[in-house]
């Protein structure tokens, strides 16, 4: 099983349960110009709140570029996270591939 998810396999995830657990690991200024939704732990605050993060079912994780969202999933497998994924490309794959706009359609 992979650990990576294409942001197209996500929109659909998140079009079936929208309450999916989808974690945005830039900073908040980053998010203010575009999202796709979730929480936001940016991810030098990930050590401190990873807790927030429920371990039962898919967590999603996020960030511009899947760099960030990368290390963020590394850092929860060492905490004991086993159903993590990282979304692919990031934001800017989803603006390029599924919603220009950002937020879910």
């Amino acid at each position: 099983m992979t650990d990576e998810i294409s942001v197209q396999e996500l929109s659909e995830i998140l079009e079936k349960s929208p309450s999916t657990t989808l974690i945005d690991v830039r900073e908040e200024e980053e998010r203010q110009d575009v999202h796709i939704g979730g929480t936001l732990i940016p991810l030098g605050e990930l050590e401190d709140r990873f807790q927030e993060i429920p371990k039962e079912g898919p967590v999603y994780l996020y960030c511009r570029s899947g760099r960030r969202s990368r290390i963020a999933l590394e850092f929860l497998k060492s905490k004991g996270y086993e159903n993590g994924f990282n979304v692919t490309g990031g934001i800017l794959a989803w603006l390029n591939e599924v919603n220009p706009e950002g937020r879910p359609a």
